[in-house]
């Protein structure tokens, strides 16, 4: 199933919000919503293609830390909302890799 937003296409089947992932849950980033809002965390390598890890997540509306481009990032889950994830089981059973994602993502 395919969704449409903002005239471009992703499969929002598999993908699910960065801060709806549980820790030690691996994902490839597919899509950021609102790129002005994300800039901080696409400067800090949090951008389409790239694959991160949840370390942590505090409980409630807290923060929670991730690890990404080799570095463990703290970022509050209303900034980790705005990240659309690809479970990295789901990329590996389609085969798919992070250029490809990206480009369906687009």
């Amino acid at each position: 199933m395919r969704s449409k937003d903002s005239g471009s296409y992703f499969c929002s089947m598999q993908a699910k919000r960065l801060s709806d992932m549980k820790p030690m849950e691996t994902g490839i980033i597919g899509r950021v919503d609102c790129p002005e809002a994300a800039m901080a965390l696409v400067e800090m390598g949090c951008c389409p293609g790239e694959e991160v890890t949840v370390a942590h997540v505090s409980p409630g509306n807290g923060p929670m830390a991730i690890f990404s481009g080799g570095r463990k990032v703290a970022l509050r889950k209303q900034a980790a909302a705005l990240l659309w994830m690809v479970p990295i089981a789901v990329a590996n059973a389609r085969s798919i890799g992070a250029d490809e994602l990206v480009a369906a993502a687009v």
